[in-house]
């Protein structure tokens, strides 16, 4: 789904972290819309730099040690990497809100569940306590937690897993947030309320028409309620399309290989499909060449030597492979001869 007025704006992305006096970039020259209403799914294994992207976004890195190097963020028009806390503060939960990956750790656990909702209402809104814990209720009720009247005066260790998440979704939309980013929300629940969770943020986005950034590493997930893909690698975008085109017709070997993945009902397998080898770490990544190169099945010679650029594979259809660089001479655009590694 494309609408006319785009939301969040990513240009040429670079975020960092000093290791040993050394900046080592998680994410990478990455760029990327999201329209308004519009809900895309960002996916990939663990350490491709999802989270830190979302975090770069929010200003929310850890300040010690990770920063961002190059590139803008623009939220409705409005630049977002020049801004100070206290500005930020103004944009976060009210016009930006993210759902974290482990509510347990994201809730302060000395402080009632109703006393954490109000903060974010006090914090932008001129409103009486009696009015705060009213809203409270409210919200918690919209996001199906019940008995919310007893859950409002009780602590994050006294809920279920799948309660405190609905109270950290409670906490993102109270202030009806034009985006809102969901990193992994479904993490360690169990499949009915994984389940329960996805329907909740489905019917958040369409009654209130807020764009969502889902970040998961679940294909089914993806399938469900993507509009629009994009498919990170060691912090590079690799892969961007719509959600039927990516399903029907994967680009990337990585995409390929993560669809491939996928257990399949009508397979009689004894073994699932995997991916060989590991997302190498940040302090061993390769500065040239392509950065699957080393576990993908179709590689060749030059992908250790040439650097893949994102370009386009078909409308509005991105990959970083030299498989599809129309620049590149295709006789060699083979992996006949095996993968030179």
């Amino acid at each position: 789904m494309k609408n006319n007025k785009t939301l969040l704006e990513i240009k040429n992305l670079h975020t960092g972290f000093s290791i040993n006096g050394q900046i080592y970039h998680a994410v990478d020259d990455v760029s990327f819309e999201i329209q308004e209403k519009e809900v895309i799914c960002v996916v990939g294994e663990s350490g491709c730099g999802k989270s830190v992207m979302s975090l770069s976004i929010m200003q929310l890195l850890p300040q010690e040690n990770a920063k961002i190097t190059k590139g803008e963020i623009r939220f409705n028009g409005m630049p977002l990497t020049n801004k100070t806390d206290k500005e930020m503060n103004n944009v976060r939960g009210k016009e930006i809100s993210m759902i974290f990956q482990e509510p347990m750790t994201a809730l302060n656990p000395v402080f009632t569940i109703g006393s954490q909702i109000q903060e974010v209402l006090h914090n932008h809104l001129d409103i009486s306590k009696q009015a705060a814990r009213k809203k409270s209720i409210a919200l918690m009720k919209q996001v199906g937690i019940s008995r919310p009247e007893k859950v409002v005066d009780e602590y994050p260790h006294q809920l279920s897993g799948g309660m405190r998440q609905r109270v950290m979704i409670a906490i993102a939309i109270a202030l009806n947030p034009k985006l809102l980013i969901a990193d992994e929300p479904t993490t360690a629940l169990d499949v009915t309320v994984q389940a329960q969770i996805l329907e909740l943020l489905t019917s958040i986005q369409q009654e209130a028409n807020t764009a969502i950034m889902l970040i998961t590493h679940d294909l089914g997930v993806v399938a469900e309620m993507a509009d629009s893909v994009m498919v990170m690698y060691a912090g590079q975008i690799v892969e961007t399309s719509t959600t039927v085109e990516l399903f029907s017709s994967p680009k990337h070997p990585y995409t390929e290989a993560l669809l491939h993945s996928i257990p399949k009902m009508e397979e009689d397998v004894e073994r699932l499909h995997t991916i060989g080898g590991i997302v190498p770490s940040l302090t061993s990544m390769p500065q040239v060449g392509c950065r699957f190169r080393d576990r993908c099945p179709k590689a060749f010679a030059d992908c250790r030597s040439i650097t893949p650029k994102l370009a386009p594979v078909g409308d509005g259809h991105l990959a970083r492979c030299l498989l599809y660089h129309s620049c590149y001479p295709k006789q060699h655009r083979t992996a006949e001869e095996g993968v030179e590694k």
